[in-house]
């Protein structure tokens, strides 16, 4: 059970790294996972995340340039569904005065497009099925599933393995080099506090004895909070009449199946746009994701869809600042997270997200989709005032799991990692995942915490 690299977590960050770091036929790489195998067909399938929810080279089907990549492993395409409602959609939004562009990440004005998604010719690509499937006959490489990383082994203040769990069997893996965690924003903290990394306090009231003191491990935690709007439109435009019964699912289904096609083929959202919340900004602060879709308002499951056609739209602040933390409740691997969740308690976050709804209803009021709209399913006339829409987000808004900041890397003796990304205290550890990052990016996660591993293997295989 001796390895040269134990990487603990087989995510974004985690598959780059086992990919990049076993390239060498001399470093022996174990990639530890909680979960299972990807075998799950649906988690191919680009609209499967309805029912599975839990930066790099890249193949991008618009082809190379300079914020661009092509031939990589990892497929991402701009598919474009001309459907009438998301046309209607698209005309109102240039309306607006927000330029139509091919390729969303490659501006910064107000502008709405086609979304990017990690789909290559109608399949999902996965981090796994990128990375770590191609090069999966390494005999350098040991892939570990359904095993849990609870603890941290020392020798002496270097880090020198994990004690996981793998069912009712406890086994210790021993690195040679380095210990990576990629865990991500909620599971790297914990597994650092319980191996006696963190606050003090924290550490103490859990009954774990200090090893090193780094008081800033599961805080500054940044995420965003969503604000959604729905629109129900006349007759039966856009997919949800396709979909809001079991045997119409299975029909569609059997349709991507055959041709790999058609409304399943897309992302979760077809359009995004990035707009300000004020004219007086530089730059857009706000994202927003158009789905012709209508969700079932009941309150009974927020993935279940109405009887009747719509379009959903979910805004959401870019850069928020206001913080929260995630910390352990016991010394166990299985002991749930005390999540200390907070939004929009900083002004400027509160400022950027009053008007959202209102921009939102701006453009379903604007041009071709202004003809179509009958009704505001949710949130309604209630939620009209700035204050009503801060509430509004607060009370039912919903997190984008994009969390970063529990590990933040920083150039002071308190920030949890250094600019290498090593643990400061010890040796022979670093976290890898998008915890590291001190303040949100301008965008999702997945790319920046891919494009994170891919500088940190560099960093890591230099010190070897």
């Amino acid at each position: 059970m001796d390895f040269d690299y134990i990487i603990v977590g087989a995510g974004a960050a985690g598959c780059v790294l086992a990919s990049r770091l076993s390239e060498d036929p001399g470093n022996q790489v174990l990639l530890l996972e909680y979960g299972g195998r990807d075998a799950n067909p649906l988690l191919y399938v680009p609209e499967g995340f309805y029912f599975t929810l839990r930066g790099n080279r890249e193949d991008h089907n618009l082809g190379a340039s300079d914020m661009r990549g092509a031939g990589g492993p990892l497929g991402v395409s701009v598919v474009e569904n001309h459907d009438e409602l998301v046309e209607a959609v698209l005309a109102s939004a240039q309306d607006m005065g927000w330029e139509h562009a091919a390729d969303t990440n490659a501006h910064d004005s107000e502008r709405v497009g086609f979304t990017p998604s990690t789909i290559r010719h109608g399949i999902r690509t996965s981090a796994y099925s990128a990375f770590v499937r191609p090069v999966s006959d390494r005999r350098n490489l040991t892939v570990a599933t359904r095993t849990r990383a609870g603890y941290l082994l020392f020798d002496s203040d270097r880090v020198a393995g994990v004690r996981a769990a793998n069912g009712v069997r406890t086994v210790d893996y021993r690195a040679r080099k380095e210990v990576i965690l990629s865990a991500g924003t909620v599971e790297t903290p914990l597994l650092l506090e319980r191996s006696g990394i963190g606050h003090p306090d924290v550490l103490r009231r859990a009954g774990i004895d200090v090893r090193v003191e780094s008081p800033n491990v599961g805080e500054r935690v940044i995420e965003q909070r969503g604000v959604s709007v729905q629109v129900r439109v006349k007759g039966n435009l856009g997919p949800t009449q396709h979909f809001n019964t079991l045997p119409k699912q299975g029909w569609q289904g059997v349709k991507y199946l055959v041709t790999r096609s058609g409304p399943i083929a897309t992302g979760g959202h077809d359009l995004v746009c990035q707009f300000k919340s004020s004219p007086d900004l530089d730059r857009p602060d706000i994202q927003g994701l158009f789905a012709p879709i209508a969700l079932d308002a009941s309150g009974t499951t927020s993935l279940k869809l109405a009887e009747h056609s719509g379009v959903n739209f979910l805004g959401y602040q870019i850069r928020p600042t206001t913080t929260s933390s995630v910390h352990l409740s016991g010394r166990l691997p299985g002991s749930p997270p005390v999540i200390s969740a907070r939004f929009l308690d900083d002004d400027a976050d509160r400022q950027a997200t009053a008007p959202v709804l209102g921009i939102a209803r701006q453009l379903f009021g604007k041009g071709p989709l202004a003809d179509l709209v009958v009704d505001e399913d949710f949130p309604g006339p209630a939620v009209s005032s700035p204050d009503e829409d801060v509430r509004y987000a607060l009370d039912t808004g919903a997190g984008i799991y994009h969390a970063v900041g529990a590990s933040a890397m920083g150039p002071d003796a308190s920030d949890v990692v250094d600019p290498q990304l090593r643990v400061r205290g010890v040796t022979g550890l670093r976290v890898v995942d998008a915890s590291v990052l001190p303040v949100q990016v301008a965008g999702n996660t997945q790319a920046p915490a891919m494009a994170v591993a891919w500088i940190a293997a560099g960093l890591v295989l230099e010190d070897s």
